[in-house]
This record gives C-alpha cells, sequence and structure tokens, in this order.
C-alpha cells in the first residue's frame, strides 16, 4: 500500500469533496480518500498493485475536480542522487 498525493487546482466545494470521496473509493484499492485545504490537495492511500495515479486523476476530473500535473523530480534539472536514476 502506498500514499499518493494529488495537488488540486482551484477550491472544492463540500459537494464536490464528497461526489469525488465516494467516486475515489468506489475504485478497487482505493482504501481512504482525504481532503485539506492550504494549499488544496488529496490523499489517496492505495494498493500500488491495482491502483493509478492515472485512475484517481480521471474519476476526480469526472467529478469536476482538476489536479495539477505531476512533476518529475528532475523537472528543474536538479538531483539529489536519492532515487538512482
Amino acid at each position: 500500500m502506498k500514499t499518493e498525493t494529488l495537488n488540486i487546482l482551484g477550491s472544492v466545494s463540500t459537494e464536490a469533496r464528497e461526489r469525488a470521496g465516494a467516486s475515489l473509493k468506489a475504485i478497487p484499492g482505493v482504501h481512504d480518500v482525504s481532503f485539506l485545504d492550504g494549499p488544496a490537495r488529496l490523499f489517496a492511500h492505495i494498493d500500488d498493485k491495482t491502483t493509478t495515479r492515472a485512475q484517481l486523476v480521471a474519476t476526480l476530473a469526472e467529478a469536476g475536480v482538476l489536479v495539477e500535473e505531476k512533476q518529475s523530480p528532475h523537472a528543474n534539472g536538479s538531483c539529489c542522487g536519492g532515487c538512482g536514476s
């Protein structure tokens, strides 16, 4: 199991959170979902063998919740050497 963190674009209404949360929890392998404010983000505890970030993002989009694209750790040219790539 792992935790996927998704940065949310803009604010999300309570209704949209509830709808998105229910949709995410219906995906096999999603165990828990938490929305946080300031900055807006979502934490999803998922089974990394059956659930993908793309599934989470697509489900959120269907519920009207937009997610920032995941940035590559090397996007700005820096490398800490920790990932071995």
